[in-house]
Order: structure tokens, then C-alpha cells, then sequence
């Protein structure tokens, strides 16, 4: 047998390997971010009077942060995200179930101004 040869006949067996061992595993499952909830903001917070260490107590620290301007603003704002995943994959049947939140908060200066969030699943 050849290089050639013995690298595909190789590649087949992990290939095989791998198919078996995904296949044994069942569902995975994966979690990214964490929960928030966004009755917190109206409850705790207060447009032009709570500040980012104000907001940062409710939800944390954010894991993005930039610039946007919706249509809804007078000019940019400073934009924090925060973000939850949680899926459940199974590599047998190839069945997801996943469901996301998205979190974007804006901010004027260093004031809580507004927010819009989603909330999503995929099956």
C-alpha cells in the first residue's frame, strides 16, 4: 500500500470511527452566555436616571459593547449586548432544538436610554 492509499484508507476509518462515537453519544448539549431577564430593566432601571454601573448591577457585564443609532434615536448611542443560547443537539437524527436571547442595551453617555431584546428557538 502506498502514502495515498494508507491516508485514505486512514481518513475512512476515522471518518467511521467518528460517525460511531457521535452516533453512541446521543444528544449534546451547549449552553452559551447567560439567562437575563428583561422585565429586570423596566422593573430596576430608569431611562436617563440609571447609569452603567446601574445596569451592570442588573444584568452584569456586557459581552459586546459598540456604537448604533436606531431609528427611534436622535443620534448614536453606546450599545452593550448580552446574549443566551442553550441547544440540544442530536448528532443520531440530526434534530436541534436550540433557543436564543438577545439583549441590546443603549446607552446616552453614561445613562441607561432604551433597549430592545429578541427571543427566538430553532427546531
Amino acid at each position: 500500500m502506498n502514502i495515498a492509499q494508507h491516508a485514505i484508507v486512514r481518513a475512512f476509518a476515522l471518518a467511521a470511527l467518528a460517525a460511531t462515537l457521535l452516533n453512541a453519544c446521543g444528544p449534546m448539549q451547549s449552553r452559551v452566555g447567560r439567562q437575563f431577564d428583561p422585565g429586570q430593566l423596566e422593573q430596576k432601571l430608569q431611562v436617563g436616571v440609571s447609569t452603567e454601573a446601574d445596569v451592570r448591577a442588573v444584568l452584569g457585564e456586557p459581552y459586546g459593547r459598540g456604537r448604533a443609532m436606531m431609528p427611534y434615536h436622535d443620534s448614536p448611542r453606546v450599545v452593550w449586548t448580552y446574549f443566551h443560547d442553550q441547544a440540544v443537539v442530536d448528532l443520531g437524527s440530526g434534530k436541534m432544538d436550540s433557543r436564543r436571547q438577545y439583549l441590546f442595551v443603549f446607552l446616552l453617555g453614561d445613562r441607561f436610554d432604551s433597549y430592545m431584546w429578541f427571543n427566538g428557538e430553532l427546531r
